[in-house]
């Protein structure tokens, strides 16, 4: 079921068919990549309770090895119940079933909150342990961008100076710090090509910054992304496709590490929540 949204003449539209948000029109100007297949599927999916990757698809979980075979996790698969919906602002809600306890042993509430603002939207990530005992999760965003003509016209202009390492995934989208790209975060430009996702997504990891604004050779339809709270901001368009759309990935967790132990709870960034304890995350944009 889809709604639409409206505030200062922006439309968004979400669906509850993995509680996403498919559409965002500014100025009628189209922002958010449209699913076309032929390059991917996706809009703005949830990555949960795991993103990209595990080793062969298993994880250790209390001891015991699950099996998760949808990459970046099962919360995109599944339809939510709008909890609530108004004019510029909406709520929905996955919770455990049987299919997940199949794959994943806890007891959650996922809340999807998608929220219109002046010039652009947020889109707020609410996990809260429903369980009688601890639940480990990690979780991320992974929004699609239209982009208009070739990548290397775009310059993506960080709001603090780094000095970062950019890293980049196997052909199992599996990580190791030893896997570091060619190029680097240093101030706080970075112009990239498409062959630089030749290996898939590019990682950053610890940045200083909390916000990116990504702006064409042009400055027609330049935007601001914001990912504060998250330790980890993946960008991918896939390989060898040259499609006119980026992924600006907040992440709170890492794919498989090459030696890693396989346990859950080692997952860098990985999340522990108490029974009754609730995290957030927001990831905005904002039309510049």
């Amino acid at each position: 079921m889809e709604f639409t949204l409206i505030k200062n003449g922006n439309i968004a539209t979400v669906t509850t068919a993995g509680g996403e948000l498919i559409s965002f029109v500014h100025n009628g100007r189209e922002y958010l990549w449209n699913g076309d297949p032929e390059f991917w599927p996706g809009h703005a999916p949830v990555l949960f309770p795991f993103v990209s990757a595990l080793n062969n698809s298993t994880v250790s979980i209390e001891g015991k090895p699950c099996t998760l075979n949808d990459k970046h996790g099962f919360g995109r698969k599944f339809d939510y119940v709008c909890e609530s919906v108004g004019e510029d602002e909406v709520c929905f809600l996955l919770k455990e079933n049987e299919v997940t306890l199949k794959q994943y042993p806890y007891r959650f509430e996922l809340r999807i909150i998608h929220k219109m603002t002046d010039c652009g939207f947020s889109t707020t990530y609410e996990v809260k342990n429903t369980d009688n005992k601890n639940i480990i999760f990690c979780i991320g965003g992974h929004p699609g961008f239209a982009i208009h003509g070739d990548i290397a016209d775009y310059t993506f202009k960080f709001n603090k100076e780094e000095s970062a390492d950019l890293y980049y995934t196997d052909e199992n989208s599996h990580f190791s710090y030893g896997y570091k790209w060619h190029k680097s975060l240093t101030g706080r430009e970075l112009n990239l090509t498409y062959s630089d996702f030749d290996r898939d997504a590019l990682l950053t990891v610890g940045l200083n910054s909390n916000a990116v604004t990504v702006t064409p050779a042009d400055g027609v339809g330049a935007f601001e992304f914001g990912f504060e709270g998250y330790p980890v901001l993946a960008i991918w368009t896939p390989p060898f496709k040259k499609a006119p759309f980026v992924c600006l990935e907040p992440w709170h967790g890492l794919p498989a590490l090459t030696d890693e132990s396989g346990k859950f709870e080692d997952k860098p960034f990985a999340v522990t929540l108490d029974p009754g304890e609730t995290k957030s995350l927001t990831y905005s944009f904002k039309a510049l």
